[in-house]
């Protein structure tokens, strides 16, 4: 029998740089009644990137700030820059029996388990690491010296989530529509009060 929510369901959905997480975070988004909180960062701001979209783009020192203030959920320093959930409104939206969906990294979602062991951990893992050097190229972002040390971390992240106990499930991304159909699937059984 399943059992009833009075809140909402966190969904973190967690993998390395190139696995696509991204992607399937966007399109999951578009298909299910699920919020995505803005989280912080002390990266700068592409060309491409609408301020207040995705992330909020803050210096290092307001980082701080709001991190000393407890106002961050989880965070993580990633390839040398600083990035956070906000602990509000991520909480707000729980409270409020809204879904929430967390595209974050190995790091903060470890921090999440622990602060929120009912959360759902997803992670995203590449068909092979041929694969993923060969997409981290694709996405022409980068020096070879940065993709080659995404590429050694991303490794060391995908060695860590195995050997860990904090996810609930893994999903290869081996073919887009696949994964995300996978991580949707696992989403509403979970929704559903589980197996």
């Amino acid at each position: 029998m399943a059992s009833q929510r009075d809140h909402g369901l966190l969904v973190v959905l967690c993998g390395p740089s190139g696995v696509g997480k991204s992607t399937i975070s966007r399109t999951l988004a578009e298909r299910l009644n699920v919020a995505k909180p803005v989280s912080s960062t002390t990266r700068p701001r592409t060309d491409k990137e609408d301020e207040g979209k995705k992330y909020e783009h803050v210096d290092q020192a307001e980082f701080f700030r709001r991190l000393d203030a407890d106002q961050f959920l989880e965070y993580a320093q990633v390839h040398g820059e600083y990035y956070g959930t906000p602990r509000h409104p991520t909480l707000d939206y729980l409270a409020s029996g809204r879904d929430v969906l967390l595209e974050i990294d190995v790091q903060g979602a470890l921090q999440v388990r622990y602060q929120y062991p009912d959360a759902l951990m997803i992670f995203i893992l590449p068909p092979d690491a041929t694969t993923l050097l060969g997409r981290l190229e694709a996405r022409a972002r980068e020096s070879a010296e940065d993709i080659n040390k995404r590429f050694r971390i991303a490794r060391r992240e995908i060695h860590m989530a195995k050997g860990s106990r904090a996810f609930d499930f893994m999903v290869f991304n081996d073919d887009l529509e696949r994964a995300v159909t996978e991580v949707k699937n696992i989403i509403e059984v979970e929704r559903a009060g589980g197996i």
